[in-house]
């Protein structure tokens, strides 16, 4: 994936409202920022997270949903867990979207920390 064209197809989508394809661009940065790839040149990852973020706020309801990832807003725990339904299950609180962090769509504290 070319992250620099991938950009400019989702900010290009915007300008024209065409949201769904925006949306689809978005989910695609983040996930390849999440698999370790490179940056756009022109943009720092706090910078191109944030755009992301707002991208998918403005496009909530056209396109795809992101994949669930969560992580505890106190530790790095989260991994394994597919799904809102099963994050609760398992004692998860707090579970909010999170959109413009690098390795999780939401946030929420795990279990552990919600008993210390």
């Amino acid at each position: 994936m070319d992250p620099n064209q991938t950009f400019l197809d989702m900010f290009e989508a915007m300008k024209s409202e065409e949201f769904e394809t925006a949306r689809e661009r978005a989910i695609a940065l983040k996930d390849w920022f999440a698999k370790g790839g490179f940056y756009p040149h022109q943009f720092t990852p706090e910078a191109m997270h944030a755009y992301i973020a707002s991208v998918m706020r403005r496009t909530a309801g056209h396109g795809p949903e992101p994949l669930f990832t969560l992580i505890c807003c106190d530790c790095d725990a989260g991994d394994g867990i597919h799904t809102e339904e099963q994050a609760i299950t398992e004692g998860w609180s707090e579970i909010e979207p999170a959109f413009a962090l690098p390795q999780a769509n939401y946030c929420g504290r795990c279990p552990d920390c919600r008993d210390r």
